[in-house]
């Protein structure tokens, strides 16, 4: 049996949508293609406030596709650690991810 990393997508969309806005929230990553493209929306790297927020999608990849579902629509915590004063903290951002697969 194959591995679900070695899955050929027809089609795939991915969108990371922001909950921080007051107003209308604003897409902050999209990113779309086939084969195995997907592979590069595992993790998304968003502008964080001091560093890289990481927003880590592989494991709804990996049930997405060992399931064959064909969407996710959800909210994901992105992790950033911010050091102050020598002291690490882990900052936790919500966002509202949907991604969409054709086998």
């Amino acid at each position: 049996m194959h591995s679900w990393k070695e899955q050929h997508l027809t089609n795939f969309d991915v969108e990371v949508i922001s909950k921080r806005s007051i107003g209308n929230p604003g897409t902050d990553y999209q990113a779309s293609g086939h084969g195995d493209a997907w592979h590069y929306c595992l993790t998304v790297e968003l502008e964080g406030f001091n560093d890289i927020r990481k927003l880590r999608l592989d494991d709804i990849w990996k049930d997405m596709i060992e399931h064959k579902k064909t969407q996710f629509s959800g909210v994901v915590l992105a992790l950033e650690t911010l050091v102050k004063f020598g002291d690490e903290v882990t900052l936790e951002t919500p966002y509202d991810v949907v991604i969409n697969v054709e086998y």
